[in-house]
């Protein structure tokens, strides 16, 4: 994961190799990188191909979101192969992690993935931009092994609903969570209609400034949205679940390059842009 953070952050020399590994999108065409949008290169691909991140997080969350019901509400123990994948991962249970928390974490990610698979290939309005190999390989293991990563640190044990005491937490967490996912599904409508006639037909696959909403304020609310939903799900576990604090910190490195790039693309690609907007969070940054 530090390996991910740190080429992140040197796309930020536009040396030659590293932005031609990770930037994607509208940023592989910002004037200083010399990348192109080949789909036909051998390490390039779509970034319509995001659906698979998270058809590929469907499949694998569901599976550990079953373990996860089965081994606190029946077992209380986990099923071979879940213990089998925790340990080689490094499982590690700490008695001060909630079950209640396990189980709400797994659930967000699980509306997440899904949430996002919906907008994918029901909303979105992608151009032919590209991106390479690295990060669609990377994209795919973070979203197989998000949730299962939650249950690394997880008690083995059975609990009762019934029983079980709601932290202030907990609450905090899923408000924050269910903001922040419709917030981000409605800024993603926007960017599909800017393609979009009256009809919801796609009328071209240029880029437009979008406008409404959070984007009054900031180029990149989507990867701001992303961000407080990483944040939120840390909040369950009062930040002492250690693997998803480096999933967080890989997300927020990600979303903030992403979105000075974007930022910078904007600026460069549309004399007028407003020039009050900042690049990820309103007023700050």
């Amino acid at each position: 994961m530090f390996a991910i953070i740190l080429g992140y952050i040197l796309v930020l020399s536009k040396s030659i190799l590293i932005p031609t590994l990770y930037l994607f999108g509208k940023g592989r065409g910002l004037t200083g990188y010399g990348l192109h949008q080949d789909e036909h290169s051998f390490y390039l691909v779509p970034k319509r191909w995001f659906s698979h991140f998270y058809f590929c997080g469907i499949v694998c969350n569901s599976l550990v979101m079953l373990a996860t019901i089965h081994t606190y509400l029946y077992s209380g123990t986990w099923p071979s192969a879940v213990r089998y994948i925790m340990d080689m991962l490094g499982h590690s249970e700490s008695g001060q992690i909630s079950p209640l928390s396990v189980l709400l974490a797994v659930t967000m990610i699980e509306v997440q993935v899904v949430r996002r698979f919906i907008e994918c290939v029901y909303v979105s309005s992608y151009s032919r931009s590209t991106m390479s190999l690295v990060i669609y390989i990377v994209g795919l293991m973070f979203y197989a092994f998000i949730g299962i990563s939650v249950l690394c640190q997880a008690p083995e044990t059975k609990i009762n609903l019934d029983t079980l005491p709601v932290q202030w937490f907990d609450t905090l967490a899923v408000a924050i969570f269910i903001w922040a996912s419709y917030k981000q599904n409605r800024i993603n409508k926007i960017f599909a209609k800017l393609r979009q006639d009256k009809n919801g037909h796609v009328e071209d696959h240029a880029h437009h400034i979008p406008h409404g909403d959070l984007f009054r304020l900031v180029s990149c609310p989507h990867y701001f949205m992303e961000i407080i939903i990483y944040t939120s799900m840390n909040i369950l576990f009062f930040g002492q679940h250690e693997i998803l604090l480096y999933a967080w910190a890989f997300v927020v490195c990600n979303q903030v390059i992403s979105a000075i790039i974007t930022h910078s693309w904007y600026k460069e690609h549309f004399p007028s842009y407003p020039p009050e907007r900042k690049a990820l969070i309103p007023h700050i940054f």
